[in-house]
């Protein structure tokens, strides 16, 4: 039995009746999915949760706009800030996908359409956040999941590193199934926790988005975050536990960029002496995460967690080999899968530039790069130090990792856009 079936089926129902309430919840509950949380196995292929979900989420939505043609005139959305870079970036999928990819046609479009469902989810996003209530409802929510992973975290790592959760995940899936399946063993003895997300990656690099998002938002639109001091207090230590419980170098220098370019020289000389009070007391508590961070300027391969720079430089050099066969399109979607049976050095392609490269090459290098200058453009005031500062922290952790969501990010920036930019969001 799949108990998400029961959780997420009736919220297409509800988006039948009521779509803009039914999106902005799923928007909320979408962080309880990842890759191993299947839908549906017919034979030996798999349709997962999310993408059945977020296909659903683009039919209804398609079928409203149809439907409303008919009856009345369209009307004009806030025209969306990102338009051209996605476009561009949707581009270069199809394109090496279509053309370039070595692999059979029907499985590199599959995994085309997962990424492109991505850039459509964000529209959307944009699309249905039209009020300021909107937006306290999706920082509500999201105050309310991040509140369970913390709990959860908090469980995982005073039980052994033991996650039923995502036990239950990899039991949805036939015992032979080749995904990544994160967590488990390996995790434990990095001393890594992964709460409710897919792997201890994600679990740091959302905890450390997700921390710079509530800052700003407290010292920038006050009322969209109705709480006490004490609860904010509360749940941003318990975002900074996640973070550090799930002892990623990636996660950890996001947060320490973005911090840097938020907070005034007072209060991060106030920081450096509260920092290394908070990590003697909670020393044994916190001692995998130093050790971390430490390993970031450690020489020794043997304490690093993760793929040295050593190994990365190995990494890339090779898929720069490989790529002679397609340097301007890639190899398509399934281009990371095809150079690493030809290359196994490149173990997993520990970076989002790999990837991409592998994927959509210069051409799709070249138009991420775009998106980020799009990106860097939006916002003023301190919306504008919040979206630089995500901006920039963004791009070292995917460039030391592969385990954030850009797209989520692209929409707690779009959040921002909206508050700062648009009179009728414009509150304090």
């Amino acid at each position: 039995m799949n108990i998400f079936h029961f959780i997420f089926l009736p919220l297409l129902l509800y988006a039948l009746i009521n779509y803009h309430r039914a999106f902005l919840l799923y928007v909320i509950m979408r962080l309880f999915l990842d890759p191993l949380v299947p839908f549906i196995y017919m034979g030996s292929q798999r349709l997962q949760m999310m993408l059945f979900m977020d296909t659903c989420m683009f039919a209804i939505v398609f079928l409203n706009y149809i439907n409303n043609m008919a009856k009345k005139p369209n009307s004009i959305p806030n025209p969306f800030p990102l338009k051209k870079p996605f476009l561009i970036c949707v581009f270069s999928i199809l394109i090496s996908s279509l053309i370039f990819s070595p692999v059979p046609l029907s499985q590199t479009l599959a995994s085309a359409y997962d990424h492109i469902s991505q850039f459509i989810f964000v529209y959307l996003f944009w699309r249905e956040l039209r009020k300021i209530t909107d937006v306290r409802f999706i920082v509500k929510g999201l105050m309310i999941v991040f509140s369970i992973a913390i709990v959860y975290a908090f469980f995982e790592r005073f039980s052994d590193f033991y996650n039923p959760l995502h036990e239950y995940k990899v039991s949805l899936n036939p015992s032979d199934f080749e995904g990544w399946v994160g967590g488990g063993t390996q995790e434990a003895i990095r001393g890594r926790t992964s709460s409710i997300f897919h792997s201890s990656l994600g679990c740091g690099a959302y905890a450390a988005i997700v921390a710079t998002f509530f800052y700003y938002i407290n010292i920038s639109c006050k009322k969209v975050w109705n709480s006490t001091k004490l609860t904010k207090f509360a749940f941003m230590i318990g975002l900074f536990f996640l973070l550090l419980f799930a002892n990623g170098r990636g996660a950890m220098l996001y947060f320490a960029i973005s911090m840097l370019f938020m907070l005034k020289l007072k209060k991060i000389l106030g920081l450096s002496i509260f920092l290394p009070i908070f990590f003697v007391i909670f020393y044994d508590i916190l001692a995998p995460s130093l050790a971390t961070v430490l390993s970031i300027y450690s020489q020794n391969e043997s304490e690093v967690q993760g793929s040295s720079w050593a190994m990365r430089v190995i990494q890339f050099f090779a898929t720069v080999d490989v790529l002679k066969g397609s340097p301007w399109f890639g190899y398509g979607e399934k281009g990371v899968m095809y150079i690493q049976s030809l290359r196994p050095e490149v173990l997993g392609m520990e970076s989002m530039w790999l990837q991409i490269m592998a994927k959509r090459g210069i051409v799709g290098v070249i138009s991420f790069i775009y998106l980020y200058y799009s990106m860097f453009k939006l916002g003023k005031g301190i919306s504008k130090r919040y979206v630089v500062a995500s901006v920039v922290a963004w791009l070292v952790l995917s460039t030391t990792t592969v385990g954030g969501d850009l797209h989520f990010q692209i929409c707690l920036i779009l959040i921002a856009y909206r508050l700062e930019c648009e009179e009728k969001f414009y509150v304090r």
